[in-house]
C-alpha cells in the first residue's frame, strides 16, 4: 500500500498538479437520509483539461464495488460560471477549466447507508465516512484538506489524519493517505493507551455491554504482543473504531487505523470476546504487514480498477497466522487451545474440496472474482488465503526453524523484510524476492513456493507432517466419526430451510437436491431450522426421504447418509526438548 510517509517515484503528469491544493468539504445535514454532501475547492489549477474520478474498490478488501453508483447530481463550476462536463465511463467526468480564472468547485450527493468496515454509513446516531468510498479525487491531486460540518448534537470527530486550522478541519498530504485515513463521527465513547510511546485510541460506537477498563488492557496486551514480532512501531497514533452492531463482524486495516465491528452484547460471552481481540490482533498487524510491507502491486494504487497479486496468502494468511499465535503469546489461550485451533484449520484446509482445485496463487489472483463472491459451488471450487495461507504460515514458521536449530523463524523473515523493502527502500516486494528471502535467511533452498503454488496434493501433507515430526510434535489425521454424513448445507432465510451448497465429497452432490432448493419435510416431519436434529434421528447410512419445493413446484426426492470422509487432525507433543518446538511455542 502506499502512504504519506513513503517517497514514490512522481510522474510527469504529477508535476503539472505540484501546486494545486484540493479542499474537501463534507456536510451531514439530515443524517436520517443518509445522504452527505460534498464540495470539492481546487485552488491553482495548472492545465484547463482536468478528469474527475470515483474510486471503485478500497484497499484491503479486494472487490471491484462500485461506489461510484452512490454519486447523485454533480456539478462543477469556476467562479459563477457553470463548466459542462462529459462522463466518459462509469467512474470518471471529464471537463475543461481556466487556470486563470480561480478556484474549481466541484458539487455532489452521496448516499451512505450500508454498515459494514469497507463502505461510509450515515444514520440518525453517527457517520462513518470511509474516503475512497465517498470522496472523488482529481487526476495528480496531493495535498489537500478536509473539513467536516456535522450536525449539532454530535461531539466527536476521530480520525488520525493531522489536525488543520480547526477541530473540524484535517490535512493530508497524498491521495492515498487520504483514503487510507476513516473518519467517524457521532457521540462515541474514547480511551488511550500507550504501546512503545505511541498514543492508541480508542473509539466506541453504539450501545454495549464492554467492561471498558478490562478491554483497554487486554487490548494494549495484543498490541504489545503483535508489535514485537516486528520489534518497532511506525506510528505517530493510532485509531480503532470499533462499531458495535447486532449481529455480524469484520474489520479493515489502515496505515494508521483499523476498523472492525463487535455484536454489541458479546462482551459477556468469553469466547466471543476471545474471537473479538484475535481480530483486532489480525488488523492492527496489518500496519506492518500489507500497509507497509506489502506485495509490490499493492501500493502506489489504481482505484480505477483491480490491482492483481499472488500474495493475499502473505498479506491475510501469515497474518491470520500470526493473530491465531499472538493469542496463545499474550497468554489468552493455552498451549492446548493453540494447537487445537491450529489443527483445526489443517482439517478445514483438507476438508475443502475447493482446496484440491485452487493454488494459494491462483485464490490471491482470483480474489477480486472469487474471494468476496461466494456462490453454491465455491466450497467445491476454491479456498480461502486466510485459511490455507494461515496453514501455509505455520509451516513456513516450522520449516525455518527446523532449518536453523530453533534460531531462526518467521519472526525473522518478516523482520527481514521489513528492514528491507520498506524501511531501506520504500517499495513493495515481488514474490520472487519473498521465496528467495526464505531461502536466504537460512542458507539453502527450501523451494517453499511449490506449496504456495500448487492446490492441495498428498506431498503437501506429508511436508506437514514431516515438519511437525522434525519439530518434536506428530500430525495424526483420523476419519471422522460423524456417520449422518450428507454434504447438504442449509440456510434458514425467510422463515424456509433452503439448500445453500452441496458439498462435492457427498454420495448427493449427483444426485436430486441442489442448490435453491426449499427442504420442507425429512421423512413426513415438518422442517423447521431443525434440519440436523432430524437427520440424527435416522438410521445411519441410510436412504432419507424429502420433500422439498423447486422453483415453486412440489417434489418428493431422497438423500442419502454415509460416514463421513472428513478427517480430524490432531497435534500431539512427542519431544517437549526439541529445538523448534520450545522456540515455536516460546511466549
Amino acid at each position: 500500500m502506499r502512504f504519506s510517509l513513503l517517497a514514490f517515484v512522481i510522474s510527469s503528469t504529477q508535476f503539472l498538479f505540484a501546486a494545486m491544493n484540493t479542499h474537501y468539504s463534507i456536510t451531514i445535514k439530515n443524517p436520517n437520509t443518509h445522504y452527505a454532501e460534498v464540495n470539492i475547492t481546487l485552488s491553482d489549477i495548472q492545465q484547463s483539461n482536468l478528469q474527475l474520478h470515483m474510486p471503485v474498490w478500497t484497499p484491503g478488501s479486494y472487490m471491484v464495488r462500485e461506489f461510484e453508483k452512490h454519486i447523485e447530481g454533480v456539478q462543477i463550476s469556476q467562479g459563477r460560471t457553470d463548466i459542462a462536463f462529459t462522463k466518459t465511463n462509469k467512474q470518471t467526468w471529464t471537463f475543461t477549466a481556466d487556470p486563470k480564472r480561480g478556484d474549481v468547485n466541484i458539487h455532489y450527493k452521496v448516499y451512505c447507508f450500508e454498515q459494514s468496515v469497507r463502505t461510509s454509513f450515515i444514520d440518525a446516531e453517527h457517520a462513518f465516512l470511509l474516503p475512497s468510498s465517498c470522496l472523488m479525487y482529481i487526476d495528480g491531486m496531493q495535498n489537500g484538506q478536509v473539513s467536516i460540518v456535522k450536525p449539532e448534537q454530535w461531539q466527536q470527530i476521530s480520525c488520525t489524519l493531522k489536525p488543520g486550522k480547526n477541530k473540524s478541519e484535517f490535512e493530508f498530504t497524498s491521495l492515498d493517505e487520504l483514503y487510507d485515513s476513516p473518519i467517524e463521527i457521532g457521540n462515541q465513547t474514547l480511551f488511550d493507551f500507550e504501546v512503545e510511546g505511541v498514543k492508541h485510541s480508542v473509539a466506541m460506537v453504539g450501545k454495549n455491554n464492554c467492561p471498558i477498563e478490562t478491554f483497554k488492557t487486554d487490548l494494549q496486551k495484543i498490541c504489545i504482543t503483535m508489535k514485537n514480532i516486528i520489534g518497532s512501531h511506525p506510528c505517530k497514533n493510532y485509531l480503532f473504531i470499533l462499531h458495535h452492531v447486532e449481529e455480524g463482524g469484520g474489520g479493515l486495516e489502515h496505515a494508521n487505523s483499523n476498523v472492525v465491528q463487535m455484536p454489541r452484547n458479546a462482551y459477556s460471552n468469553r469466547e466471543k470476546y476471545l474471537q473479538f481481540l484475535g481480530l483486532c490482533a489480525h488488523e492492527y498487524f496489518h500496519l506492518w504487514n500489507v500497509k507497509r510491507l506489502r506485495p509490490e502491486a499493492l501500493g502506489p494504487f489504481d482505484y480505477s480498477q483491480e490491482n492483481y497479486t499472488n500474495m493475499l496468502w502473505v498479506a491475510e494468511g501469515i497474518t491470520s497466522y500470526y493473530d491465531e499465535l499472538a493469542m496463545y503469546r499474550a497468554g489468552f489461550r493455552s498451549e492446548s487451545d493453540y494447537l487445537k485451533s491450529l489443527a483445526q484449520s489443517m482439517s478445514a484446509c483438507f476438508n475443502r474440496v475447493g482446496g484440491n482445485v485452487q493454488s494459494m496463487h491462483a485464490a490471491s489472483f482470483d480474489a477480486w472474482i472469487k474471494e468476496y463472491r461466494p456462490n453454491e459451488n465455491s466450497i467445491n471450487a476454491q479456498i480461502s488465503y486466510y485459511l490455507k495461507g494461515a496453514v501455509l504460515g505455520a509451516l513456513l514458521d516450522l520449516d525455518l526453524l527446523n532449518n536453523s536449530n530453533g534460531q531462526k523463524g518467521l519472526d525473522l523473515l518478516m523482520q527481514g523484510l521489513y528492514k528491507t523493502f520498506y524501511l531501506d527502500q520504500n517499495k513493495g516486494y515481488s514474490d520472487q524476492a519473498f521465496y528467495k528471502a526464505i531461502d536466504d535467511l537460512v542458507g539453502k533452498p527450501l523451494q517453499f513456493e511449490q506449496w504456495a503454488t500448487t492446490p492441495n496434493t498428498e506431498a503437501f501433507k506429508n511436508k506437514l507432517n514431516q515438519a511437525f515430526e522434525q519439530a518434536g510434535m506428530a500430525l495424526e489425521w483420523n476419519n471422522s466419526a460423524q456417520m449422518h454424513f450428507h454434504g447438504i448445507i442449509t440456510e434458514w432465510k425467510n422463515e424456509k430451510l433452503m439448500v445453500k451448497a452441496i458439498d462435492a465429497q457427498s454420495i448427493n452432490y449427483q444426485n436430486n437436491l441442489q442448490a435453491g432448493d426449499e427442504i420442507i419435510a425429512v421423512e413426513d416431519l415438518r422442517v423447521k431450522n431443525n434440519f440436523e436434529d432430524l437427520i440424527r434421528l435416522q438410521k445411519e447410512n441410510s436412504k432419507v426421504n424429502l420433500l422439498i419445493s423447486r422453483a415453486g413446484l412440489i417434489q418428493h426426492t431422497s438423500i442419502e447418509l454415509q460416514a463421513s470422509p472428513k478427517l480430524d487432525c490432531h497435534i500431539s507433543i512427542k519431544d517437549q526438548t526439541n529445538a523448534t518446538y520450545k522456540a515455536w511455542l516460546n511466549k
